[in-house]
């Protein structure tokens, strides 16, 4: 029976389900070293803390502490290592619960995953019953905490999720509304630091940000600008407006010998994922979902929805191996088979104390044990892979050029180019700190690791903000006041009010309008390099905006805006 609000909910929505488990890389290392549910586990990446089970925050430790400062607060923690291969072996393995109850899910990323709802309205009688059962299956089948959040887009079900709520269907956008603009980490690192500076112009809620014209962010922000518009407006981000869904390419591979090492089956996956990839180009498309089904020689298969953002061969081959190994070492066969072969994958934890070492005085070091012996899994091995594109969209602005058309080939392209006329042949650009354009311009070879110069993270004071010109240059001008004499730039301001720019071919134009000078003295600690200059924004009556910049005694066009 639908519920009232189901019922006064629009046809057209598709309603999803969201089950993630909390401080899900906490439970994950846990179950790989075998670690007992009392003690408290903090995982580090990067220098610091990215996740903490429950004993540990109790005891004070928090996201984003460094290893001293766990040791402070929680001497008896075990700190280990984040591992992404343990994140997804043992989140793949676990969820093979739902595989009896539900038609389709989606591993969102390790510790969450999206299932629609309105494949499950013929096995439920509402939305309630269905989170009631396929929760109590997967907490019975893995010991693990699940938080579910129901809405009528993923994004907003992932954010209901943290809060263990369901939105009514209709109401996503009100929800969203009142969510803090930090909440936009959700939609990946990029968001990083549009998360800054929506905050920094008064965007404190997903609401603020929804209020805006979405041309406006879309002109100022880019493409991922308007997505995260759209995720904050309650639009479905996670299927285009393009989405696709005709013919499905598949390829597949039978082995003439089960295999159970994941070494050889990323072989193979990454040869079937370029078959794949190629049929999909050749249809002038995109795979943002891919479906891999492995089948064992016993008769069991195993069936996984992935979202890669990335599609590539190497992902391809990762996610088939990560969903091979949770699947055959969760098969119970293996639990006797090694010792080095770790926890269950499906998560429970040993009841007769901790892993060897466990009370050892340098528990805090971080943990790098070896990964479980690919020999060691399954008796059977897997006789046959497939692979399914899952989801196709076209190319965001489908206009025929050269990155489009040959998608596949740009790559190849490139580094053939490089390999012709050097490294530095091909560059991408990027930004690093400085004040003026030609600062913080960064150009790093294709494919080479950028490294800046000088932080962007680090504060300019002074630095020219947002919009930033679209052409660089550095050519000597004049700038004339009323009289026909050089304005001058002084520390308190402009000597006179400029009325004329002449360029260096003699042409001039008359200054309509301009912004406050800015003095700039940058480099002051090396004498060689101590450089002291003003800047100015400028409107020509041709209509074209102009920063200029006086150093030396000499005003110089240093950016163009369009």
């Amino acid at each position: 029976m639908r519920t009232p609000d189901e019922a006064r909910a629009p046809a057209e929505v598709r309603r999803t389900l969201v089950l993630t488990v909390p401080d899900w890389p906490a439970v994950a290392a846990a179950a790989e070293h075998q670690i007992g549910p009392g003690r408290p586990v903090a995982v580090l990446h990067g220098g610091k803390v990215i996740a903490a089970n429950a004993p540990a925050r109790s005891a004070g430790v928090a996201v984003g502490n460094n290893k001293r400062a766990v040791g402070f607060r929680c001497p008896e923690a075990r700190v280990v290592v984040w591992d992404e291969d343990v994140d997804n072996r043992h989140f793949s393995a676990g969820v093979g619960a739902l595989e009896d109850l539900v038609a389709r899910f989606t591993l969102l990323s390790p510790g969450t995953l999206a299932i629609p709802l309105d494949s499950l309205k013929h096995g439920y009688r509402d939305e309630a019953a269905a989170v009631e059962a396929l929760v109590s299956a997967l907490v019975a089948e893995t010991g693990w905490e699940f938080f579910p959040g129901i809405a009528d887009t993923v994004f907003a079900a992932v954010l209901a999720a943290g809060q263990t709520r369901r939105v009514a269907p209709g109401e996503t956008v009100d929800f969203l509304a009142a969510q803090p603009i930090t909440t936009l980490e959700y939609a990946g690192p990029e968001a990083t630091g549009l998360i800054e500076v929506f905050w920094q112009l008064g965007l404190h809620s997903l609401g603020d940000l929804a209020r805006l014209e979405a041309k406006d962010v879309n002109a100022r922000f880019g493409t991922f600008g308007r997505h995260v518009h759209d995720l904050a407006s309650g639009k479905e981000g996670t299927l285009p407006a393009d989405h696709v869904r005709g013919e499905e390419p598949a390829v597949e591979l039978g082995l003439d010998t089960p295999t159970t090492r994941s070494d050889t089956l990323g072989f193979l996956a990454r040869q079937l994922g370029a078959e794949l990839l190629a049929k999909v180009r050749r249809q002038g498309l995109i795979c943002t979902q891919i479906t891999i089904e492995l089948d064992a020689a016993g008769g069991k298969s195993s069936t996984r929805t992935w979202r890669i953002e990335d599609m590539q061969e190497n992902t391809i081959a990762d996610r088939l191996r990560w969903q091979a190994e949770g699947w055959l070492a969760g098969s119970g066969r293996s639990a006797a088979s090694s010792p080095r072969s770790g926890a269950s994958v499906r998560g429970r934890h040993r009841n007769d104390g901790e892993s060897a070492g466990a009370d050892d005085p340098q528990s805090l070091d971080a943990i790098d044990d070896p990964a479980p012996d690919v020999e060691d899994f399954s008796e059977d091995g897997i006789i046959a892979l497939r692979l399914i594109a899952a989801e196709l969209t076209t190319p965001i602005g489908a206009t025929r050029s050269l990155f489009e058309e040959n998608t596949g080939q740009i790559s190849h392209t490139l580094e053939r180019l490089q390999g012709l006329f050097g490294p530095d042949s091909v560059l991408v650009p990027g930004i690093q700190g400085g004040w003026d354009p030609a600062e913080t311009n960064l150009w790093t070879p294709w494919q080479q690791k950028a490294v800046p110069e000088r932080s962007p993270t680090a504060p300019w004071p002074g630095a020219l903000h947002a919009p930033r010109p679209t052409t660089v240059e550095h050519s000597a001008v004049d700038v004339l006041a009323a009289d026909g004499t050089p304005v001058e730039a002084r520390p308190s301001g402009l000597g006179a009010a400029p009325t004329t720019i002449r360029f260096p071919t003699g042409r001039t134009e008359t200054i309509t309008d301009y912004s406050g000078s800015w003095p700039i003295e940058s480099g002051w600690w090396d004498p060689e390099r101590a450089v002291y200059r003003t800047r100015l924004q400028v409107v020509t009556d041709t209509g074209r905006a102009l920063l200029l910049s006086k150093e030396h005694g000499q005003w110089y066009l240093t950016g163009r805006y369009r």
